[in-house]
């Protein structure tokens, strides 16, 4: 007898998800996935309209000073919060509802939010804005989706880095145009803007098939799950998740927590030490993204075949790499280091835009290996779960670390923010290297067939 088409997993029960079903033709296949990758564009450009202008709208709010840097990064860490808890429970709805129910339950969300923030007048009502939060994960959503419509291996870690460069286009846009309309003094009307935009999504998302990423059970086993009692929680499915994968979790939430701390920290050096104004802060962020994109679409392929392409070895470089570079913006922005004075402050800012943009391409490298390696080895219909995980874990990595990130610029300096970073990974890098060889994923097929060639 032919085996069911996904693997079995939390007690028993067998799944197929519709959406990747062989009697669903390649083509319509692509049809949803190049819909997703639009979606994921218009999400991108809404949710980024508003970041170049926070710190300003907060400055508004509160006044220059210490206070509007302290309550700028309380603002971050709450919102991390109601991310991490929308994340964890995302991933669970959208394996039993679908990515259709999902994303527009998302873009629905994001409608609220964008609505109470385009009302602001006081810090309360920011803090409010960020409530609705708890059902945005629109990523979240494509990711699923796209691990449900691509096989496994080449394909998918292509599609993968094709989404973020959707992502990406929204990303490049979105915080030029934000900063742009906010040099005007109106930092309401792109909320107002965002707003309408999420609309045309939620409406965009009724043209998705309603079974892409739902989970099918067949009608003997759900009865046989009934007559258990149950069927598989979150609690299982987790845990039988951190069995696959822990190891790969585990990098990905450390070096997320010292990337959180350094992205938390740039927006404001960029403005209080190098000055940027809500037009330049919005155009480093469009060539961050666009940078970002690049990296994406054409070089995370051949960077990864780089490094060796295996996940084990791919992890390992991108970490030392970026430990390299973290340290060497600590040393462009600490007065410790002599022959820094002797360059022009100009010179100084390059350095450092520069860095900040070489950093992007071994950051995506390392979190796309991670994500697609992961979703190799987890079965299909835990996925969505999975996915849900490695965001909720990077919602929770963001909790502390912004106030934390905030805290050490405010008392040692943008140069210190940066050697902790810098720290971090450099003691993942040797608890990886460390790691014994049975904690880490199975090899792939691929990687044994080239094994057994090279051997």
């Amino acid at each position: 007898e032919t085996p069911p088409p996904l693997a079995r997993a939390g007690g028993g029960m067998s799944v197929s998800a519709a959406g990747v079903a062989p009697s669903t033709a390649a083509a319509s296949q692509g049809r949803y996935v190049w819909l997703i990758y639009a979606l994921v564009s218009l999400y991108a450009f809404c949710y980024q309209l508003q970041l170049p202008l926070e710190p300003f709208l907060v400055d508004s709010l509160v006044g220059k000073g210490a206070g509007s840097t302290v309550t700028y990064g309380r603002l971050q860490s709450f919102f991390q919060v109601v991310q991490t808890v929308g994340s964890l429970a995302f991933g669970s709805l959208l394996d039993r509802y679908g990515v259709r129910v999902g994303l527009l339950v998302n873009f629905l969300a994001c409608a609220l939010t964008y609505s109470v923030l385009a009302n602001t007048t006081s810090v309360a009502m920011l803090y409010l804005s960020k409530v609705p939060g708890v059902a945005v994960a629109g990523f979240l959503c494509a990711q699923t989706a796209v691990s449900q419509l691509t096989p496994d291996g080449a394909e998918r870690v292509a599609a993968l880095g094709r989404l973020t460069t959707a992502y990406t286009i929204g990303g490049v846009i979105g915080p030029y145009s934000g900063g742009l309309l906010g040099a005007k003094g109106d930092y309401f009307l792109s909320a107002k803007i965002a707003v309408v935009g999420s609309l045309v999504a939620a409406g965009l998302c009724l043209f998705l098939p309603g079974n892409v990423g739902r989970i099918e059970f067949r009608r003997e086993e759900a009865a046989a799950d009934a007559g258990r009692g149950r069927r598989a929680g979150w609690l299982q499915r987790a845990t039988a998740i951190l069995g696959l994968v822990g190891p790969l979790i585990l990098a990905k939430l450390v070096t997320s927590t010292a990337n959180s701390m350094a992205s938390s920290s740039q927006s404001l050096i960029l403005k209080n030490e190098l000055m940027f104004t809500e037009a330049d802060l919005g155009f480093f962020m469009s060539c961050q993204f666009a940078f970002g994109g690049f990296a994406n679409g054409v070089l995370l392929a051949p960077v990864t075949r780089l490094m060796g392409g295996r996940a084990r070895s791919v992890v390992s470089k991108c970490v030392a790499v970026m430990a390299a570079g973290y340290f060497f913006q600590a040393a462009l922005r600490s007065s410790a280091v002599s022959f820094v004075e002797l360059l022009p402050g100009p010179l100084q800012t390059y350095l450092f835009v520069g860095m900040a943009m070489c950093l992007s391409v071994f950051q995506y490298s390392l979190s796309t290996s991670i994500t697609a390696e992961n979703t190799r080895i987890v079965p299909k219909d835990m996925k969505g779960t999975l996915i849900g995980m490695e965001h909720g874990i990077f919602s929770a990595a963001r909790i502390m670390t912004p106030s934390i990130g905030i805290t050490i610029l405010s008392t040692a300096g943008s140069g210190a923010v940066y050697a902790t970073c810098g720290c971090v990974f450099l003691a993942v890098f040797a608890g990886w290297a460390a790691l014994p060889a049975r904690f880490l994923p199975p090899s792939s097929p691929q990687e044994k067939a080239a094994g057994k060639k090279r051997g």
